[in-house]
């Protein structure tokens, strides 16, 4: 499945207004690191997400965490997350996983979690330099 089709599913997923599964996968599909794995598209196809198969794959720590996430929300089962995971995620991945769980319980798909948490790292990196060392 090439990325076009994925941000199409993404796409369709958000606009099942008040499902939060739906809204939940929306932004994952939406966080670039992952939905432009070839290892994510392996599962993917129009009719959506083989969490198995995705769960299967190896990700990176803080991936994982996002995948198993979605997956859980998605299907309504438990799935082998380390949530001490969560303590080594980046901005990025915070603002995703955070925005995933909100549009789970909102059945709504905020707007650019990754661009959020990418704008607040750089002001919170400019407020570091104004202050100084310490």
């Amino acid at each position: 499945m090439s990325r076009a089709d994925i941000a199409s599913l993404a796409e369709r997923y958000g606009g099942y207004a008040g499902s939060g599964q739906h809204a939940a996968v929306a932004v994952l599909l939406g966080y670039e690191p992952v939905a432009a794995a070839a290892k994510f598209h392996r599962h993917v196809n129009g009719r959506g997400v083989d969490w198995d198969g995705v769960l299967g794959e190896t990700w990176p720590a803080g991936e994982r965490l996002l995948v198993a996430t979605a997956a859980g929300l998605w299907s309504g089962r438990r799935t082998t997350v380390d949530i001490s995971r969560a303590g080594f995620v980046d901005d990025g991945q915070y603002a995703v996983w955070a925005a995933m769980l909100a549009a789970h319980r909102t059945g709504q798909v905020p707007e650019k979690p990754a661009a959020a948490a990418a704008d607040a790292t750089g002001a919170a990196g400019h407020a570091r330099e104004e202050e100084g060392p310490s």
